[in-house]
This record gives structure tokens, sequence and C-alpha cells, in this order.
């Protein structure tokens, strides 16, 4: 049987990765921070390790010796500045310390989940050949996940077999955050405009098997990108506006209204330290477009996307089935 050692196990991807680990019959041990609510862990049957990816001491401990594939899942998604300074110490420190206690174990495999958004601002499709311009970037999510990446390349130079993940926008069930106020505010038809921007969206379920194989097949030091449909935000609203039998917003937001609205709930953030519901990061990622290419991920890994529209069927029916969003009008 295979060894796993999973971060991030209490969270969206982590928890469908864990299940989809359980069905390839593998062995799984997940790290969570105390305190944190475990349930879904246990009913997974993943064995427990508590610890922090920015406590370096609780990584000893908790990473089993030999272990077949460490899945570096945890990371923050923050993109409200007064954040930045915790998102540095979770995305880089935090993989720094994964990195180095992983050689120590002498971990097999080093899996680290990353996000296309480490190539940063394109103005073309995105391969894994494109050069990446997350470096330099004010949006302090995209820079410190380039810079994780960075420390898992280090690794490799000292004999880690690690292999970086970079999927699209993720959907699927599971997920109480993300998309989950989005959806609400559907079902109540409280969207009043849809944002311009769109990408390739990804079943959290092939982004679970994708990181298998990444496990299995990947290649050290390589880059994969994950992605799945082209879609705008407007497609995206629609097929949920339609899982829920109401009428889809027909407004698209103007850019400059969105960057507006994003740069004064900023400042006005400052005032209250209440985190707003909109930032001038947040403004730009839902005006842009990124489109990426799966080829390499297809090619080597075996990776197959999944329709999407399932995927938010699932997603949603999954938030009902445990009253956290209302039923609709169907």
């Amino acid at each position: 049987m295979k060894t796993a050692f999973v971060t991030g196990g209490t969270g969206f991807v982590g928890l469908n990765l864990i299940e989809a680990l359980n069905s390839a019959g593998w062995s799984v041990t997940a790290l969570h921070r105390p305190g944190a609510d475990t349930t879904e862990l246990t009913a997974l049957g993943a064995k427990l390790a508590p610890g922090d990816i920015v406590d370096a001491a609780s990584l000893s401990r908790a990473i089993p010796e030999g272990v077949d594939a460490v899945f570096h899942v945890a990371g923050s998604i923050n993109v409200w500045r007064p954040k930045n300074d915790e998102q540095n110490r979770i995305n880089v420190d935090g993989t720094r310390n994964m990195v180095e206690a992983s050689l120590a174990a002498k971990a097999q495999r080093f899996v680290h989940v990353s996000t296309l958004s480490t190539f940063g601002d394109q103005d073309g499709p995105i391969s894994e050949d494109t050069p990446q311009h997350a470096a330099n970037s004010w949006i302090n999510y995209e820079r410190t996940k380039w810079l994780a990446e960075q420390e898992v390349k280090k690794g490799v130079t000292k004999g880690l077999h690690g292999v970086i993940v970079c999927p699209c926008a993720i959907i699927g069930p599971r997920d109480r955050h993300g998309w989950a106020r989005l959806y609400r505010d559907i079902a109540l038809e409280k969207v009043p405009a849809i944002p311009p921007g769109g990408g390739t969206f990804n079943d959290v379920r092939a982004v679970a098997d994708g990181l298998i194989a990444a496990a299995e097949k990947g290649r050290a030091g390589e880059i994969y990108i994950l992605t799945g449909e082209r879609l705008s935000f407007q497609d995206i609203f629609t097929m949920a506006a339609a899982e829920f039998g109401v009428a889809p917003p027909k407004k698209i937001a103007p850019k400059a209204l969105l960057y507006i609205m994003g740069w004064i709930s900023d400042k006005i953030s400052r005032l209250t330290g209440k985190e707003p519901d909109m930032t001038p990061e947040m403004a730009t990622i839902m005006c842009d477009w990124k489109v990426a290419d799966t080829t390499k991920a297809e090619r080597e890994l075996g990776y197959r996307p999944r329709p999407i529209k399932q995927a938010l069927h699932d997603s949603i029916a999954w938030l009902q089935e445990r009253n956290l969003l209302p039923k609709g009008k169907k």
C-alpha cells in the first residue's frame, strides 16, 4: 500500500484529494492544525497528524519516514493587503519548511499545488514554456505562490523529487467558501452584474486525479498545468442560475467600476479593520482572462479534464444537502 502525507487536508482540494487517494488504495496521513475540525478527515479514514506548515518542528514529527508522496496543498489565497504578512509566512516560509522536512524524512515524491497565477499577467494562452511574470506582481498571492515554487526548485537541487502542479480556477463538491457565497447570491437573485473576465476552469476531482498522477509519473523539477473548459464568468453565472431555476444576471459590470469599487472598499477597510467584499486585487482577477494549455499534463500524466457543468451541479448539490444553500425555484 502506497503512503501519502497531505497538507491542507481539511480544505476543498485537500479533502477531494484524500478521497481520491483512498479510492486508489493509498494510506493517507493528513496534517491539521491543533483544534481544527477533523470530522471529514476521520470520515475519509485519514490518519491525523497535528501540526502547522509554519512550525518546522511540528513537521519533523508529523511526516512519516520514507513516505511515498507528500502532497503540499495548504496555502493562503488571501487578496487583502493587511493579511499579506501572514500570507508570506504560509505560502513561502511554509513551503520552505515542507521541502526541508520532506528531504529530512526521505520522502520519495513531493507534489506542490501551485496555481496558474504564478505566470502573472499574460496577453495570450499560457503553457509551461511561457515566461512567468509573477515575481514582480503587485498581487501578493501571485508573488508568494511564485516564490513557493522557487523553494520547491531549490529542494530539487538537494535531491527532492519535487513536481509543481498549476491548476486553473477549481469548481466542485466540498467547496464551502470559494464559490458558495456566489451561488447563494445567484439563488437569491442578488447579483447586480457579472464580472467581465473568465478563463479556464477545472473540476476538483480531475485536479485530484492529476495530483496523484503527478506523484506517480511527474518528472522532478517540472511544472504541469491543469486546465478544463474555457468559460467566461457569464457562462458560470448562467449555469448556476439554471441550477436554481432563476434568471441569470444580464448586466456585465464595467471594468472601471470594479476597479473603483475595489480601491474605495480597500480604503474603507483600513479604517474599519473589516475585510471588504471587493479589493483592488480581487477586481483585477475578476476582470482578467487567463487561458491555458494542458497538453503536457495530458501527454505525460494522462490528465483528463471533466465537464464544468457537472462540477458546478455537484458543488451546488453538495452544499444543498448540508443546508448551506437554498434549494431554488426548480
